[in-house]
C-alpha cells in the first residue's frame, strides 16, 4: 500500500494536541490519511510558532500554506516540505535571518485564518499564488465545531 492511500478512521485523529490539529478531520470526514495528517500537524506547529515572521523570511508563506492546505491532494508530503525548505527558503533568505531566534507572538492568529501573505511584496505574492490558500470561508468551518464536540 501506498503512503497516499493509507487511512485511518478520524477519530484516530483527536488523540492528539488540539492547537497543533490541521483541518483534515474535522469537517465530517470518516477516515484521513495520517501522513498528510503529520505534514499537517507540522505545519501547524511552524505557524504557530514562526508565521508572524513571514514578512521577514516571505519564502515561509508558502511553505507553511503547502503544508497546512486544506486540499490534503495539494499538501506537502514530508519530502517536498523539505525539498522546498532547501532549494527554496534557505537560498533565498540571508543566513543571518535564518539564525534568528524568533520573537514571542503575543498576538497568536490559528494558522488557518492568519493572513501570512498580508505585508509581502505583490510581486512575491503573484509569483507563488498557486502556494497560497484561500481564505477560510464560514461554511467549511461550522461542521468542525460539531465534530469537536461529539455531534457528528
Amino acid at each position: 500500500m501506498s503512503l497516499d492511500e493509507c487511512r485511518l478512521p478520524s477519530y484516530v485523529s483527536y488523540n492528539t494536541f488540539y492547537d497543533q490539529v490541521p483541518g483534515d478531520t474535522l469537517q465530517g470526514e470518516l477516515d484521513f490519511n495520517p501522513f498528510a495528517f503529520d505534514v499537517g500537524m507540522l505545519g501547524v506547529m511552524f505557524c504557530k510558532e514562526f508565521q508572524h515572521m513571514t514578512h521577514v523570511v516571505p519564502m515561509w508563506a508558502p511553505l507553511f500554506d503547502r503544508m497546512t492546505t486544506r486540499d490534503v491532494g495539494r499538501r506537502f508530503k514530508a519530502s517536498e516540505a523539505l525539498q522546498f525548505f532547501e532549494e527554496q527558503v534557505i537560498p533565498l533568505t540571508p543566513k543571518s535571518i535564518l539564525s534568528l531566534t524568533p520573537h514571542a507572538n503575543r498576538a497568536y492568529v490559528a494558522y488557518d485564518y492568519y493572513d501570512r501573505w498580508k505585508y509581502l511584496d505583490p510581486d512575491f505574492v503573484g509569483k507563488w499564488a498557486a502556494y497560497r490558500e484561500p481564505p477560510l470561508v464560514l461554511y467549511a468551518a461550522v461542521p468542525g465545531f460539531f465534530a469537536m464536540d461529539g455531534l457528528f
